[in-house]
């Protein structure tokens, strides 16, 4: 593939929707690499925030998905110019560094989180790379640590043996799914991918409730770029494969001072 002309890149006036399964072979072919010691994955960095009251994270790079509201850097976008490539036990080796040192960027948010007890891969698409996270998560698995995970479903979604792999580790993780839209047309307008993939994220939901992962369901509210009623139609759909997760679920608003296009935005 010609990066330069080919890739998909942010989104622009008059785009033409894609196939987010093929921007993902693509983008992993980019991301990841084999190494000495398996699949090697780039990130953009490991540190601890506030967020779940304190938490290692590890920021990959590279997504199958172009959301207009994405809070990530540019590695989504660019993930060839962004991130460094660690293999599974580095990065698990710096998630447990990022835990021991505490927030080190902020001295309030050091007084408040003294202790950082919780890993978590985040950023672009952390499922990116099959192989390189499940090992992390065996190398996490030999620790005391919690580890979140937070996805856009898509890969898991479609690849019901990447779901049934990651639940011999369900004793310690926990995986967000951000849903993006609950109708095609929604979706292609909100990520520019196909429509018809909109449902992969409410599927990987089911899989991961179904093979025993806890697993809650994060979704984008703000009006701004959603109406109340598609609102009440995603909640709906999210009914309908537990009764219990829209009282978990949680809550995606955009920063109404942050820098409007492509992507900025800001969840909490």
């Amino acid at each position: 593939m010609d990066l330069m002309n080919e890739y998909q890149r942010f989104l622009t006036r008059g785009f033409k929707p894609f196939n987010p399964l093929e921007l993902a072979k693509e983008t992993e072919k980019i991301v990841t690499r084999q190494g000495d010691e398996g699949l090697e994955r780039k990130y953009t960095g490991f540190y601890s925030v506030p967020v779940y009251k304190g938490i290692a994270t590890g920021y990959a790079a590279g997504c199958c998905l172009r959301c207009i509201y994405c809070w990530s850097n540019w590695s989504g976008d660019f993930p060839e110019k962004f991130g460094k490539f660690y293999s599974p036990k580095q990065a698990a080796q710096n998630l447990f560094k990022a835990a021991e040192e505490g927030i080190i960027y902020s001295d309030y948010w050091r007084r408040v989180i003294r202790k950082v007890k919780k890993l978590r891969l985040s950023g672009c698409e952390p499922t990116l790379g099959k192989e390189h996270l499940l090992s992390v998560l065996e190398h996490v698995g030999k620790t005391k640590y919690p580890f979140y995970l937070e996805t856009n479903g898509i890969l898991l979604g479609s690849d019901r043996d990447y779901v049934r792999r990651l639940s011999q580790f369900s004793s310690f993780i926990y995986v967000r799914v951000s849903f993006k839209a609950a109708t095609p047309e929604g979706f292609t307008q909100r990520t520019g991918a196909i429509g018809e993939f909109y449902e992969l994220p409410f599927k990987a939901l089911k899989y991961l409730l179904n093979e025993g992962i806890y697993a809650r369901a994060a979704a984008m509210t703000d009006k701004r770029v959603m109406s109340k009623e598609v609102t009440k139609y995603k909640a709906a759909k999210i009914d309908e494969l537990d009764t219990n997760l829209n009282r978990r679920l949680g809550v995606w608003k955009l920063n109404p001072k942050a820098p409007l296009g492509p992507y900025r935005a800001l969840w909490w």
